[in-house]
């Protein structure tokens, strides 16, 4: 969910709405925001059903207006929803800033993904950045990174704005946990 990364945004004075399945924790995520200079808006739903996301982003961009800047991380299972998602945000006029956060298995140096990167290239209505998410190596062995660190490095990649950002390390990639 990006839970830090959300608190993070509405700090800075962001509209955040954040997509997820579970009702409770979206609604715990909107009340510890309460007081910051933004907001956060739950949108409850399974992004495996592509129809509902998209009819809940549109209800949401009908009520907050166009979305400037998306953190999508969409979990395996649900492969088609970061293509549906980036079709419906941003506009050619006003592009959104895309960051596609993807799990550290897709960062293997040996299994480039360019068909990936060639069906975002298309869309003139996004910045298209790719987050991936690596590990941690500490002495002599890995983790995986922490929730906290993951809303960090992605933050630092809103905040950079590069086409690729890693967080953690992904080599060697025998390392991983």
């Amino acid at each position: 969910m990006l839970w830090g990364a959300s608190l993070a945004l509405a700090e800075r004075g962001y509209t955040v709405s954040v997509v997820a399945r579970r009702r409770q924790r979206l609604e715990a995520l909107a009340q510890t925001a309460a007081g910051l200079p933004g907001s956060i808006h739950p949108i409850p739903v399974d992004y495996q059903d592509t129809q509902a996301l998209i009819a809940a982003l549109e209800a949401a961009q009908a009520r907050f207006g166009p979305i400037e800047l998306a953190l999508i991380w969409i979990h395996s299972t649900a492969p088609a929803a970061p293509l549906a998602v980036a079709r419906r945000v941003g506009s050619p006029q006003h592009p959104c800033r895309y960051f596609h956060i993807l799990g550290s298995a897709w960062a293997d140096p040996s299994r480039p993904n360019p068909e990936r990167q060639a069906a975002f290239a298309t869309l003139d209505n996004i910045r298209y950045r790719e987050v991936i998410l690596g590990f941690v190596r500490e002495g002599g062995s890995s983790r995986w990174l922490t929730n906290a660190e993951i809303s960090a490095g992605v933050l630092a990649a809103v905040d950079a704005d590069q086409p690729r950002t890693i967080v953690g390390v992904v080599a060697p990639w025998h390392w991983r946990p």
